[in-house]
């Protein structure tokens, strides 16, 4: 993301960056968190000390978190975050945190659909849906062609178009027959996930994730068809917001040779998913969001084996941010607006763990991350806040 960041004499790694989001949404009660070690590009976290400055909230050793006060509603403050090593100041950058004014009409409806990955399991649209009722948006409305794990839309309850192992390209291309298509370690981390959260009904059928909801066939091929998807989740009217929270399945296996292709095509992509939807929905505001970047290494590790470290996937998913927020950038629509999620997951609470030995010939116990991508419901509560955040600042208007 295109930063205002400055160095200073101190020699610079070549490949840290610094990712802070170029606006953090934030509103009245609502806590707000940028972790360090989401917004730095680095291998090491720990060899950097952190240190902000900003006339509100409170630093703490991982994390900068405020909760805005009613006095505090529809003004902005500048942050700014700097690493030091031993031989001082090695970079710096600034974001703006910008808490949201009271909403004109906030009992006036309004509808949202979410386009997403695997990251509703941990039932963030559940949290968002209370969030906007607690602050008083009492006719937020979503919309969507299921309730979670292909269970059916309940009137006035949660809806969404989330699938696990969902890209930018699913939406636009996936017609998949059978379930075996489907990637073992994703189905597994999925479902222990689930079950952690004490979903135990989980779907028997995997087939709501086999096709995309904006595809029809035609002449036995499949074909876009937005005004389909539309009519069946919201009598045939676009709605008033759109979020899309994808990245995770794009980038997750991209080796570091292979980056610069790997971004380029799913680049193309969103353009095209993009462009597509802005087609049928002209006056929609869009919310893309960023990547989270997941937890430690015992966590991908219990997942994926030696298939990804958890290293490589936050450098992927860092470069992944970045070139979104070129593209959102470049698209010239004032429609089309990063929200930014990478910043606000805690990575060391927010993912599930258990209780492990030490190792076989040991009898002690250890807590370990256990799911390397997939956060618990506390971590979908700080992703909902995030985008409730958002979405509230863009009702104030």
């Amino acid at each position: 993301m295109k930063k205002n960041v400055s160095a200073s004499p101190v020699a610079v790694p070549p490949m840290l960056k610094m990712a802070l989001p170029e606006i953090v949404y934030a509103a009245p009660g609502i806590e707000c968190n940028i972790y360090f070690e989401n917004v730095v590009d680095t291998a090491v976290f720990r060899n950097y000390a952190y240190e902000v400055r900003c006339a509100r909230g409170t630093q703490g050793e991982h994390r900068w978190f405020w909760t805005p006060a009613e006095e505090d509603a529809g003004r902005s403050f500048e942050l700014e975050l700097r690493l030091f090593n031993d031989y001082g100041l090695v970079l710096s950058g600034t974001c703006r945190v910008a808490v949201a004014a009271k909403a004109a009409h906030p009992r006036r409806k309004f509808t949202l659909a979410l386009l997403a990955d695997s990251g509703v399991n941990c039932e963030y649209p559940d949290r968002l849906l209370e969030v906007m009722r607690e602050q008083g948006f009492t006719n937020y409305t979503p919309v969507g062609s299921h309730a979670g794990g292909g269970r059916p839309v309940v009137p006035g309850g949660v809806a969404h178009d989330g699938y696990g192992g969902f890209a930018w390209a699913s939406f636009l291309s996936r017609w998949s027959y059978s379930v075996e298509e489907l990637p073992d370690a994703q189905n597994k981390a999925e479902e222990e996930q689930m079950r952690a959260l004490g979903v135990h009904n989980l779907p028997k059928s995997q087939a709501y994730r086999l096709r995309s909801p904006l595809l029809r066939l035609e002449n036995g091929k499949p074909v876009p068809d937005v005004p389909g998807w539309l009519q069946r989740i919201n009598k045939g009217k676009a709605p008033d917001y759109i979020v899309i929270q994808l990245g995770a399945n794009d980038m997750f296996n991209a080796r570091p040779e292979e980056l610069d292709a790997r971004s380029e095509k799913i680049m193309g992509n969103a353009r095209k998913l993009l462009e597509l939807l802005r087609k049928y929905a002209p006056r929609a505001v869009f919310g893309v969001t960023t990547g989270p970047c997941g937890c430690g290494q015992d966590g991908f590790g219990a997942n994926y084996g030696c298939m990804q470290s958890m290293y490589q996937y936050r450098r992927n998913i860092q470069r992944y941010n970045r070139d979104l927020a070129a593209l959102v950038a470049n698209l010239n629509d004032p429609l089309t607006v990063l929200v930014p999620l990478h910043h606000c997951l805690d990575p060391e609470n927010s993912y599930l763990t258990g209780t492990f030995k030490a190792h076989a010939r040991s009898s002690k116990e250890v807590v370990r991350d256990r799911n390397g991508l997939h956060p618990t419901g506390e971590g979908g509560s700080q992703m909902a806040d995030a985008i409730a955040c958002w979405l509230i600042k863009q009702r104030e208007k």
